[in-house]
C-alpha cells in the first residue's frame, strides 16, 4: 500500500470516529434512574400485571367471600287445557271437555347465609391475600426489569469508556507517527520504524470502527429494552463508581425481609394457611337465612275453586350438615395440610439460597474492591511510565518499540481498570438485587 493512500485511509477512519462521537456528544442524557424509570413505564409485561392487580382488587368484596345475601326474582306464568271428569264423595260427578287452568307467580327470594363454619371470613382473607400476591408479583417484575436495566446501562458505560480508551490509544499511536515522521526527515528514525507507527495506527483504528459499530448496536438493544424507537439517540453518564455501604449481614437481613421471592412464600403460606381454614369449616353445620315475597293467582275451569290469589312473604331458617361423603373432607383436610408443609419447605429453601447466595456474591464483591483499587494504582504507575517513555524517545534515548511497548501497557492498564471497575458495579448490583433493596422510584 502506497503511503498517500494508507494516509487517506488513516483520516478517512478519523474522520468517521469524529463525526460518529460528535453526533451521541450532541445527544440528551440519559440517566440510569431515568432509564429505569422509562422502562418500567413503557414494559407490556409489568402493564399486563397492573392490570391483573387491578382485577384482584374488584374481586375482593365481601360478596365474592359470600357474606352478603342475594336476592333474586322469579316471574311465571301457564294456561293448560285438559279433560276433567272429578268424583265427589258424595256422588256428585262434575266434568268439562278442554277445561283451562291458568296460573301466574311472581316472587323475590332472598338467601343470606349466616354461618358456614367461618368459611366465609377463611374466603374474605384469601381474597385479600390473592391481591397483595398481585402487588408483590409486580413488584416483583418491577425489581426484575429495574436490575436488568441497570446492568445494561452500565455495559454501555463500560463499553464507552473503554472505547474511549481506544480513542485515546489512536491519539497516542497518530502522535508517535507524527514524531516518527519527523524523525525521520532529519534522519534519527529508519524507515522501518515509520512502517511499524504506520501500521499500530491503522490496526487500532480499523479496531475503533468496529468497536464504535458495537457500542451502537448496543445501543439500540438498550432502547429496545426500554420499548423505545431503536434509534433514539442519548448519551450515558460515564460515572462508574461502587456505592455499597452496608455489611453481608445487613443484606441477608433485607432480603430475609424485602426480597420479592420471600414475600412471596409468605404469601403462598398465608393462602396454604386459609385454604385449610376453609377446608375444616366443611366439618361444621351451615345456617341460611330466607325470605320471600310471593304473589300468585291461578284461575279454573271446572272444580272447587273457580280462582286462587296469595300474596306475602315467607321467612325461614334452613340447616345443613353433611353426615357422609365418602371421607372427600378428611382427605382434602390432609392434602391441604400437606401442601401447608410443602410451602413451608420452599420459604426455608429460598431463605437458605438467598443468603447463600449473598454470602458468596458478597466475598466476591470484596475481593473484586481490592482487584479494583490495585488496577487504579497500577495505571497510575503505568500512565508515568508511558509518559517518561514518549519524552525519552523524543529525546532519543530509547527505541521505537520500547516507547510502543510503554503505550501498549498503558492501554491494557486503563482497559483493565475499566473491566475492574465495571465487575465491581456489577456485583454490587446483583447484592442489590439479592437483598431486596429496592431499585427503583
Amino acid at each position: 500500500m502506497k503511503r498517500s493512500q494508507l494516509l487517506n485511509n488513516i483520516i478517512c477512519l478519523s474522520l468517521i470516529l469524529f463525526a460518529v462521537s460528535f453526533s451521541y456528544a450532541q445527544s440528551p442524557l440519559l440517566r440510569v434512574e431515568d432509564a429505569v424509570k422509562v422502562g418500567l413505564e413503557k414494559n407490556f409485561n409489568i402493564q399486563i400485571l397492573r392490570q391483573q392487580e387491578q382485577i384482584a382488587i374488584n374481586s375482593n368484596t365481601p360478596a365474592r367471600a359470600g357474606m352478603t345475601p342475594t336476592v333474586n326474582s322469579t316471574a311465571s306464568a301457564s294456561y293448560a287445557i285438559n279433560n276433567t271428569q272429578q268424583n265427589f264423595f258424595n256422588g256428585e260427578t262434575r266434568g268439562a271437555p278442554n277445561a283451562g287452568t291458568f296460573n301466574t307467580r311472581v316472587a323475590v327470594e332472598a338467601l343470606w347465609t349466616l354461618y358456614d363454619g367461618w368459611r366465609m371470613y377463611a374466603i374474605r382473607d384469601r381474597l385479600t391475600a390473592f391481591e397483595q400476591q398481585s402487588r408483590a408479583l409486580t413488584t416483583a417484575q418491577m425489581q426484575a426489569l429495574a436490575a436488568n436495566i441497570t446492568l445494561s446501562y452500565y455495559n454501555i458505560v463500560q463499553l464507552e469508556r473503554t472505547t474511549e480508551n481506544l480513542r485515546y490509544a489512536v491519539r497516542l499511536d497518530r502522535d508517535l507517527l507524527n514524531l516518527v515522521q519527523a524523525k525521520k526527515t532529519i534522519g534519527s528514525a529508519t524507515g522501518l520504524e515509520l512502517l511499524q507507527s504506520r501500521s499500530r495506527l491503522t490496526s487500532d483504528s480499523a479496531r475503533l470502527v468496529q468497536q464504535e459499530a458495537d457500542i451502537r448496536r448496543l445501543y439500540m438493544s438498550f432502547n429496545q429494552l426500554l420499548n423505545r424507537p431503536v434509534d433514539e439517540r442519548f448519551r450515558v453518564d460515564t460515572t462508574l463508581a461502587s456505592q455499597l455501604v452496608i455489611g453481608v449481614d445487613e443484606l441477608v437481613q433485607n432480603a430475609k425481609q424485602s426480597h420479592p421471592d420471600i414475600i412471596l412464600s409468605k404469601l403462598d403460606q398465608q393462602i396454604a394457611s386459609l385454604n385449610t381454614r376453609e377446608i375444616k369449616g366443611t366439618f361444621k353445620p351451615e345456617l341460611d337465612l330466607t325470605a320471600n315475597l310471593n304473589y300468585s293467582y291461578q284461575r279454573n275451569a271446572v272444580g272447587l275453586i273457580l280462582s286462587n290469589r296469595n300474596l306475602g312473604p315467607v321467612v325461614g331458617l334452613t340447616a345443613r350438615y353433611p353426615i357422609y361423603d365418602g371421607h372427600l373432607r378428611k382427605q382434602n383436610l390432609a392434602n391441604a395440610k400437606i401442601v401447608e408443609e410443602s410451602v413451608k419447605l420452599r420459604q426455608d429453601e429460598i431463605l437458605y439460597t438467598l443468603e447463600a447466595q449473598i454470602r458468596t456474591r458478597y466475598a466476591d464483591y470484596q475481593s473484586l474492591r481490592q482487584l479494583r483499587d490495585l488496577e487504579d494504582a497500577n495505571l497510575r504507575v503505568t500512565v508515568d511510565q508511558a509518559n517518561l517513555a514518549r519524552e525519552l524517545y523524543r529525546l532519543g534515548k530509547i527505541t521505537n518499540f520500547e516507547v510502543r511497548e510503554s503505550t501498549l501497557l498503558e492501554v491494557q492498564a486503563r482497559d483493565r481498570a475499566i473491566q475492574a471497575g465495571f465487575r465491581l458495579k456489577q456485583a454490587e448490583i446483583e447484592l442489590l438485587d439479592l437483598a431486596g433493596m429496592k431499585m427503583f422510584q
